[in-house]
């Protein structure tokens, strides 16, 4: 799960500044949201490629 610092955070996920984005494993992610220490990122799809231009 990717999540977003609300503040300063040190210990399990390691020193986090505000703001700073990183991954946790589902349980801790929601865990962390719960205590409202973090906020989950919206995952996004990646850009599917775009097709080749056919050569004349």
């Amino acid at each position: 799960m990717k999540v977003t610092a609300l503040g300063n955070l040190s210990g399990a996920t390691g020193d986090r500044e505000k703001g700073e984005e990183f991954t946790v494993d589902a349980k801790l992610g929601e865990e962390l949201v719960l205590r409202k220490l973090v906020v989950p990122v919206a995952e996004t799809a990646a850009p599917a490629e775009k097709p080749a231009k056919a050569k004349e």
